[in-house]
């Protein structure tokens, strides 16, 4: 019987051992790897509040808390010249907006995109770029107190450093769900499965 030189494997035996540890890193990498993340979902609020006075700029005219009556409002901030996080948001929001449209197409429903950089952005201008991505998104903005207390009260913050063109501009990224009372009910975030998110808040609204 043939036996191998020293230091060397036969092929059968090389084989095997590779074979093998193929297998041991494969099972090691789906112990380790992340599970799959599931679609995010709609968070209700545990205890929903109504929203303060305050009134915004939109081109159409003001944005208040009466113009939120009698209708499902789903509110974006974001500013302009955002280079990436605010145009992708839009975009999910006018996916959003499309599948609403269909899925529950029998619902009074309102998209409106906020302006936090009332400096550069003007209602006219933020409506314009709302429109853009979907005509159903209305723009709007404001001075920075009634921002802040708009924004505020649907728990979004944002900070500017400033009024120059410069300025740069910080924001939370949450699609906020008002309810035809003006009463805040719950919020998503980005990455959102729009067929997902319009199923629940057309299941709230009937």
């Amino acid at each position: 019987m043939a036996i191998p030189a020293p230091g060397r494997v036969p092929r059968a035996a090389a084989a095997a051992l590779f074979l093998s540890l193929g297998v041991g890193l494969g099972v090691a990498l789906a112990l380790l790897a992340p599970p799959p993340r599931a679609p995010l979902a709609i968070e209700w609020l545990d205890s929903p509040r109504s929203l303060g006075p305050f009134s915004l700029e939109a081109d159409a005219g003001s944005f208040n808390h009466q113009a939120l009556r009698g209708r499902w409002t789903v509110v974006l901030f974001g500013f302009l010249n955002c280079p990436d996080i605010c145009p992708t948001s839009l975009a999910e929001l006018a996916m959003l907006a499309n599948r609403l449209s269909v899925d529950a197409s029998d619902l009074a429903l309102a998209y409106m995109f906020v302006s936090v950089d009332p400096e550069r952005d003007s209602a006219a201008k933020v409506s314009a770029y709302a429109r853009h991505f979907n005509p159903a998104i209305q723009g709007a903005t404001g001075a920075p107190e009634q921002l802040r207390r708009f924004a505020g009260d649907l728990g979004v913050q944002f900070s500017t450093s400033g009024d120059s063109d410069d300025d740069t501009v910080a924001h939370s990224i949450t699609f906020s769900i008002v309810d035809p009372e003006g009463v805040f009910r719950g919020r998503f975030r980005p990455g959102f499965d729009a067929g997902r998110i319009a199923q629940g808040i057309a299941a709230a609204a009937r």
